[in-house]
């Protein structure tokens, strides 16, 4: 590959600097160890190995073409004159069938080959997908096919936070190639866990994301499931289904009647033939027919079901051999964490191996699938029409459902769990500067008088690193409440989307996008995009005040001993009103959700509610602000992004007017 032989302009450099040193310097400089690659940089590095490889199979493929256009046509020629001209000898037709024979074997080379570059093309497009994870191009970041799974667990809360959909944290975070691992992952996100918990997951993290290699070669087997026609979850659906002839045990016996009637019926045409028995030879043949005739009318009522539990399964060289891959990655993960730990045991505990039951299951699918093989299809056929060999390949499925069908959900829990810990291993190896948060319990922090919540520099974790300004935000138990004033645009929406993004990035065990994080495993809760609905009859402030009631439910369900600690967004609320009447609702609001204790962020365009007494009492007061500069004789408005204490000495609406033309200085009212 010439990318990874090609020295860099260092390199060069290096290189006529050794020529002008002293020997033992020069040997100093060769010996230190060049540092680590980043993430970004291993997946460049992989992406151009990759697409050399491709590259390299395409032109296999290309003269394979030639090849067997070269061993066909003749062969057939050399077939067909051997045996319509008298006077060619033999060896005509035979280096005919020979060429012929060539043919076939250089046909499957060539779909081997096929296969191999679908393979390489989609790491490649894993890999890709890594390189814009790191970089935040999303439209470089298509969705996986296993995040239609991700369906059912969407929320008000998950549509408030971008959890899910375009440019979302699933869409970023997720590598899962499987249904069960974006399930897992999906769990992980939505649902609250405690902080020990959360500390085992952030235990086996910190052990993957140091273990580069091993996570690459996982992720390298796991792309080998895109695209593919079955998946896992088929096998372990099979293994939980009834046996194929459990309710019909008569058509299994029926199965075994026809070749007993065939393999006698030759057996006594044979015996008969030796007698010179003319009666006993027709009875041979009659048992024949009818064997042969039972044959063809079981077949005809019963392969399409058996192949469809092929199919489920999947094919022995392809799906198979790629969920072997993965469970034999996960053998090789020898890790001290519980969770890892318990992850390997779901697979190699208890005296039996997953890795050597699937590789008896593929051996068996080998068996299945001989009726695709052009050299295997005409002894498949007298298998089939002789033995019934489709229903003997299944009741060698259904021993093997019997001695390991109860464990396959064990080694696809296994799988989603690596596959969702890779996920998280891989942010925290991307993003080293990321700190692990601190957690403690509800009530850890009230006795050892802890902030409820304290964090430095955090920023939103799917903005490209140049967007971000971070903010620091400290929340005392005194004033859980923190009020968030400012103009338009100037960053109150995105502070509360990153603490709460962050906090269910945290769930995962990986690092959050903050240089410190402290508090507790938050439950969390929301109103920032609230919707009408005009088939409903709802209007706007009617599904405010809906979605406000639920917030306020579940923060009273969790307001006891033992209660999950709540976070509460909430974003403008309560606008479908006049204003004097939204002051006095956001207050009791307010005062019923610190009631509860919870920890509260809210934004408001509100001034007056800054100076209200009672608010003052249990909230801090931060703004963010804006400038304006005049450029060319434009004004412009700038932020700065960062969060200031108390309420915004700034505001923009009249401004902004102005920009787009719907209002003029001309307009303004002047003093009589």
């Amino acid at each position: 590959m010439l990318g990874s032989l090609a020295l860099d302009g260092r390199e060069i450099q290096k290189c006529h600097f050794a020529k002008r040193v002293p020997i033992l310097e020069s040997v100093t400089m060769q010996t230190h160890e060049k540092p680590p690659l980043s993430a970004a940089d291993q997946y460049r590095s992989n992406i151009e190995t990759l697409e050399a490889k491709v590259q390299d199979r395409i032109s296999i493929m290309r003269r394979l073409v030639w090849v067997r256009l070269g061993l066909a046509l003749p062969g057939i020629g050399l077939i067909v004159f051997g045996m319509l001209e008298k006077s060619a000898g033999s060896w005509t037709w035979q280096l005919g069938i020979l060429l012929v024979i060539g043919f076939l074997f250089a046909a499957t080379w060539h779909e081997t080959n096929l296969w191999l570059t679908a393979q390489l093309r989609q790491r490649l497009s894993g890999y890709r997908r890594l390189l814009a994870r790191c970089q935040r191009e999303w439209a470089s970041l298509p969705p996986l096919a296993t995040e239609e799974f991700s369906k059912v667990y969407h929320s008000e809360l998950t549509r408030d936070l971008d959890i899910f959909g375009d440019r979302s944290l699933f869409r970023w975070c997720s590598l899962a190639m499987t249904q069960t691992g974006a399930k897992t992952l999906c769990k992980w996100l939505t649902q609250w866990a405690d902080h020990e918990a959360i500390l085992e997951r952030q235990n086996a993290v910190r052990e993957l994301a140091s273990n580069r290699t091993w996570r690459i070669s996982f992720f390298d087997t796991s792309c080998n499931y895109q695209n593919q026609q079955s998946n896992p979850e088929g096998i372990v659906e099979w293994c939980k289904a009834p046996g194929h002839f459990a309710n019909r045990a008569w058509l299994h016996w029926l199965t075994w009647l026809s070749p007993i009637a065939l393999l006698s019926g030759f057996a006594i045409i044979t015996i008969a033939m030796f007698l010179d028995n003319q009666t006993g030879q027709i009875a041979g043949l009659v048992c024949i027919l009818l064997g042969a005739a039972i044959n063809f009318l079981l077949t005809m009522a019963i392969i399409g079901p058996i192949h469809d539990i092929f199919a489920q399964i999947g094919t022995a060289n392809r799906e198979l051999q790629s969920l072997v891959d993965m469970i034999g990655a996960i053998k090789g993960l020898d890790s001290k964490t519980q969770l890892l730990s318990n992850v390997r045991a779901k697979c190699f505990d208890d005296g039996h191996s997953a890795e050597s039951a699937l590789a008896r299951l593929q051996r068996i699918m080998a068996l299945a699938g001989m009726q695709r093989s052009p050299i295997m299809f005409i002894p498949y056929l007298l298998l089939q029409v002789g033995f019934l060999w489709d229903v003997r390949i299944l009741e060698l499925l259904e021993r093997w459902k019997s001695e390991f069908g109860s464990k396959a959900s064990d080694w696809l829990e296994a799988i989603g769990i690596t596959e969702t810990l890779c996920a998280a291993a891989a942010i925290a190896d991307e993003n080293p500067d990321w700190t692990y948060p601190t957690l403690f319990d509800k009530e850890t922090i009230f006795s050892r008088k802890l902030a409820l919540l304290a964090v430095k520099d955090v920023s939103h974790p799917l903005l490209k690193e140049a967007s971000r300004v971070p903010n620091s935000v400290e929340i005392q138990r005194d004033k859980p409440l923190l009020l968030v004033t400012g103009s338009n645009m100037a960053g109150k929406s995105t502070l509360l989307r990153s603490i709460g993004v962050n906090s269910i990035l945290a769930r995962l065990g990986a690092p959050v996008c903050s240089s410190s994080w402290s508090g507790a495993s938050f439950e969390l809760a929301s109103s920032i995009r609230v919707q009408d609905s005009l088939q409903d009859g709802v209007s706007f402030f009617m599904a405010e005040l809906n979605r406000l009631r639920s917030v306020v439910d579940t923060a009273q369900a969790q307001n006891h001993v033992g209660g999950r600690q709540m976070l509460v967004l909430l974003d403008e609320i309560l606008q479908g009103t006049n204003s004097r009447e939204r002051q006095i609702a956001v207050e009791h609001v307010l005062d019923r959700l610190v009631e509860f204790g919870c920890i509260v962020l809210t934004s408001t365009h509100d001034l007056e509610m800054a100076g209200n007494i009672r608010i003052q009492n249990i909230a801090q007061v931060v703004h963010f602000r804006e400038h304006f500069e005049e450029i060319d004789g434009k004004q412009i408005m700038r932020f700065d992004y960062l969060m200031h204490a108390g309420v915004t000495p700034t505001t923009n609406a009249l401004k902004l007017l102005e920009m787009v033309g719907l209002r003029t200085p001309k307009a303004e009212s002047k003093p009589n």
